[in-house]
């Protein structure tokens, strides 16, 4: 039997938020709501004594015949791992069943399968959802059906089980989608679609069977058939060991993990439209291009004590600006997907709103839910300096935030930074849903190789043999002197001085590669006119230059919220490594 292994994505682990159901917008804008659920079905065929358990840890439990319920609803993605596949449909665990060596997962519905699997694996959900169209499925279909409802979901999940047990694949999450196309899946899907759309005596429970029966016979796969009474009371054993011991922190873990990698992708999972306020008003655009801003304010900045009394005043506070448009210190619009296109409501997360922390306990300022789905702004006190922003769903909960104090009176406008990919340090919009970006990998992370920072080898180092070393025969009975009896002075024996300059070398780099978002704000600024060197030398290490901040966020080492913007292979890496090395001079 193949090794259970659970879910491992490249990512760090996000916090939790919310439960219930989703409300998913796919590539092509098209939104599949599917409502929550508490009973969950796991199919490959029905599978048994699997350990089910939500993104909060929560287990479900086993009903019989491949349903399993949750005490409550479930926070997604939902996991099942291990188990029997019940092949003859008998419901209990017997000689001829097959141990489940296939994790599935989903992201929403009520039902756990391999389509749901690869719907909710970010690198293959696109491509699942073309293979749907083709079949003239609903995008939604992928997340309600079974392979023993829909001929169409059992086509795709026989398929990709026969694929996985030929190449030893126990974790689908592994496959990406080239794995799908390269090997040919999509076209065995489609034909393996066409004999069961043709075959009128077509019965899914005999196709499992001869499925499994082709696999064993044909494939070095370790796939476990239970042979005989002793193995199956063996592999009972095994499995009622694996629920008392499961470590479901673990679980819990990888599940946060694949919520966080599918949020970044394709929005909010727990967002759950409540029916509100779905009208259009320039979401994501300049809130001040209309609204401007007000320096004398109406609104006072609560202090901690009153940080629960109930808001007052709406979206009509304040002076009317040029065009009748009423005025706010701030204003920003709410989304479900990190990457929104400007003016699109559909992604727009509904009855949420923003609160400031100030720093130093000065208080809180709160938000209106304003015009437009997802659009809140906010009239407050002038004076505010530093503070965190937090995101309020409807019962008032934080569901995401900002840094902690990383941002200030210059960024009320937040849609102007919070643009579809973020400009200013912002990695995109404001969102419904906490989560955690992990820094590409680059294997260029090490400090590259550089044969000018050691002493170069150099035939000179030496003494030259020199023929004029020994005293020449000479009819004067003196010894003459000679010059070349001694080493020669050779300024190769040391690294070659080659000095770097800030405005010439250094300034230049930095205007290119940072100033399209390090403008005139923030803790490292760089302007589009110049450069300063007093806000730069901050950053740099002269006694360790590649570990100077500087270096490390430009080639995205440390995390950077406008990714890598060189390489620590690339010309302007190393200039800007050897003015630090050379002592980071203001020249």
């Amino acid at each position: 039997m193949k090794t259970l292994s659970f879910i491992s994505l490249a990512t760090a682990i996000a916090l939790l938020s919310g439960c219930g159901g989703s409300s998913t917008t796919d590539t092509a804008g098209i939104t599949t709501t599917t409502n929550p659920a508490t009973s969950i079905t796991v199919e490959r065929g029905p599978i048994l004594k699997a350990i089910v358990v939500d993104a909060n840890g929560q287990k479900a439990v086993e009903d019989g015949n491949g349903h399993y319920t949750f005490v409550t609803k479930p926070t997604y993605p939902v996991l099942a791992t291990g188990g029997f596949i019940d092949v003859d449909r008998d419901g209990n665990v017997t000689v001829g069943d097959v141990v489940n060596d296939i994790n599935l997962t989903t992201t929403s519905g009520d039902v756990l399968t391999i389509a749901t699997t690869l719907a909710t694996n970010p690198k293959t959900k696109t491509t699942m959802e073309q293979i749907a169209q083709d079949l003239n499925m609903s995008i939604a279909d992928l997340y309600t059906k079974t392979p023993s409802e829909s001929k169409e979901i059992e086509a795709i999940s026989n398929a990709i089980y026969k694929y996985a047990q030929e190449h030893q694949i126990d974790n689908l999450l592994d496959l990406n989608a080239t794995d799908l196309t390269d090997a040919n899946l999509t076209t065995e899907i489609h034909t393996t679609y066409s004999v069961y759309i043709n075959d009128d005596a077509h019965d899914p429970q005999q196709e499992e069977e001869d499925l499994i029966q082709t696999i064993y016979g044909t494939t070095t796969s370790v796939l476990n058939i239970i042979d005989n009474e002793a193995e199956l009371e063996d592999e009972l054993s095994q499995i009622e060991a694996e629920h008392e011991n499961i470590d479901i922190d673990s679980l819990t873990q990888e599940l946060e993990k694949l919520k966080n990698e599918y949020e970044i992708e394709y929005g909010d999972i727990d967002y759950e439209d409540d029916g509100g306020a779905t009208s259009s008003h320039y979401q994501g655009r300049s809130c001040f291009e209309c609204h401007g801003s007000v320096t004398t304010l109406s609104r006072e900045v609560e202090d901690d004590e009153n940080e629960n009394d109930e808001n007052e005043g709406s979206e009509n506070e304040g002076s009317e600006g040029e065009d009748g448009e009423n005025q706010f210190t701030s204003g920003a619009t709410i989304f479900t997907m990190l990457h929104a296109n400007t003016d699109d409501a559909t992604k727009a997360a509904n009855n949420y709103t923003l609160r400031l922390v100030l720093e130093n306990g000065a208080g809180i300022a709160r938000y209106n839910i304003g015009r437009g789905t997802g659009n809140v702004n906010g009239t407050f006190n002038a004076g505010i300096n530093r503070y965190t922003a937090e995101v309020l769903n409807a019962q008032g909960e934080v569901v995401n935030s900002s840094a902690t104090n990383s941002h200030d009176a210059s960024r009320f406008d937040c849609n102007s930074c919070h643009n579809t990919n973020g400009t200013n340090g912002a990695p995109g919009r404001i969102v419904s849903f906490q989560y955690t970006i992990q820094p590409v990998t680059d294997t260029n992370t090490t400090v590259p190789t550089d044969t000018n920072t050691t002493v170069p080898t150099d035939t000179n180092t030496t003494v030259p043999t020199d023929t004029n070393t020994t005293v020449p025969t000479d009819t004067n009975t003196t010894v003459p002197t000679d010059t070349n009896t001694t080493v020669p002075t050779d300024t190769n024996t040391t690294v070659p001085t080659v000095t770097r300059s800030f405005a010439n070398d250094v300034a230049p780099i930095l205007q290119t590669k940072c100033a399209m978002c390090h403008g005139s704000s923030g803790n490292f600024t760089i302007t589009n006119s110049t450069t300063t060197y007093a806000g730069v030398v901050p950053w740099v290490n002269t006694a360790d230059a590649v570990s100077s901040a500087l270096l490390r966020k430009a080639t995205n080492q440390s995390g950077h919220g406008g990714g890598a913007v060189i390489s620590s292979s690339s010309p302007e890496y190393i200039t800007i490594r050897d003015w630090i090395s050379e002592g980071a001079l203001n020249n």
